[in-house]
């Protein structure tokens, strides 16, 4: 796997907060980036002639975006490329060989209102690697990675990921648990995550938040104010392609009001819904 991060880039401001976001990160961990600009072929029904003028200004559109983002790189070494196709498909299929792939999304989700848009659970969905989904809008003034907490098989391992981010971006490790007080569980998930060697350099600490709405509301909730909010998303061995994304992290990328990653792992048994 490169140590790159990918970026699917469209010229918008969105695509723009991806690149923004990608940057950032790929600085603090010895990345490259690299965008890509998907022209999308509506499944192969573009004539030739068509589809050779997308592509002409796909290029133009990536060069600027490159022009763009070196401009705020610093270091970070950054490329760009076009590809042809479906755009998450081909996103999706690129990023097996990145450390993770990012993209923007310009919508603000409300649980009264509208989603983030398809094509951000498409690729959630599809990404062998962490996918990371940037609103335009995030707000300034952020703290904590939050991530969620529970009983299922594989908990510990989007938690495993949460804890490297906020040892890297020096903040607390905030665990989100959803349903009825129970302190006896708080303690016994907040004492499993302090075994984890990724939590012994911790300096910021961490905490137990605990909601009484559902787990999507609830990360979505908390991604208003954290840096970052992590999720998991369990795939079955040997199963490559699409899984359900399941009804936490549907409702959390609907609502999401900061950058969201969603994090494969892997579980014991097909995931059915």
């Amino acid at each position: 796997m490169e140590r790159a991060i990918l970026v699917g880039v469209d010229g918008s401001i969105a695509s723009r907060a991806a690149v923004a976001w990608a940057i950032e990160r790929a600085e603090d961990i010895g990345a490259d980036v690299t965008l890509l600009f998907v022209v999308d072929d509506e499944w192969g029904t573009i004539s030739d002639r068509d589809l050779t003028e997308l592509r002409s200004t796909a290029e133009q559109t990536a060069a600027r975006e490159l022009e763009y983002a070196r401009e705020q790189a610093g270091a970070v070494a950054v490329s760009a490329r076009v590809a042809v196709g479906a755009p998450m498909l081909v996103l999706a299929s690129e990023a097996s060989a990145f450390e993770s792939v990012a993209i923007g999304t310009h919508k603000a989700g409300s649980f009264h209102g509208h989603a983030l848009g398809s094509r951000s659970l498409q690729l959630a969905a599809m990404a062998p690697v962490p996918t990371t989904i940037v609103p335009v809008s995030a707000s300034p003034g952020r703290s904590g990675v939050a991530v969620g907490v529970g009983d299922e098989p594989g908990w510990m391992d989007p938690v495993r990921f949460a804890a490297h981010e906020a040892v890297r971006l020096g903040e607390r490790l905030m665990l989100i648990r959803s349903g009825g007080p129970d302190s006896t569980d708080d303690e016994r998930a907040l004492g499993l995550v302090r075994e984890l060697p990724e939590t012994s350099e911790l300096e910021a600490g961490i905490v137990v938040r605990r909601s009484t709405s559902s787990p999507g509301e609830a990360l979505a909730a908390v991604s208003r104010r954290a840096v970052v909010t992590v999720s998991g998303r369990p795939t079955a061995p040997g199963v490559q392609g699409f899984r359900p994304l399941g009804r936490t992290n549907n409702d959390l990328l609907m609502n999401a009001g900061g950058p969201v990653m969603i994090v494969p792992f892997r579980a014991a048994a097909p995931v059915t819904a």
